[in-house]
């Protein structure tokens, strides 16, 4: 059995979605923002409907995790990004640990949330 003072897996995936979400949501305000060059185009109204659907839908995904962190007694104490990806420091049932995602695994794991949110958005 595992001691409940080891981090679990699943510990680390909510870590890591907490920590990725709102970079995520940054990104999409910024996307947002950049395509307003685009306004007179037809489909700028369909990719910012889009854009705006899956914002939305990181909300409650967020609160969730929220809760499951709650749950599991895991709190992230600082995130930072630099030039080569996040740092995240956080504890888990009292331990602190930490964690580096390199830039190109922050944009790989960035670009799995938005797949599997825009299946579920249909």
């Amino acid at each position: 059995m595992i001691s409940q003072r080891i981090e679990t897996e699943e510990d680390i995936q909510i870590i890591k979605e907490y920590a990725l979400l709102p970079i995520l949501l940054d990104m999409l305000a910024r996307d947002m923002d950049e395509l307003k060059i685009y306004r007179d185009k037809i489909v700028y109204n369909h990719v910012l409907f889009y854009l705006k659907e899956v914002e939305c839908a990181i909300y409650p995904e967020l609160q969730s995790i929220k809760s499951k962190m709650r749950t599991r007694d895991i709190k992230v104490l600082n995130t930072e990004m630099n030039s080569l990806g996040i740092n995240v420091e956080y504890k888990v049932r009292g331990y602190i640990h930490h964690f580096t995602m390199l830039r190109s695994l922050v944009k790989a794991e960035l670009m799995t949330m938005l797949m599997k949110m825009r299946r579920r958005l249909g």
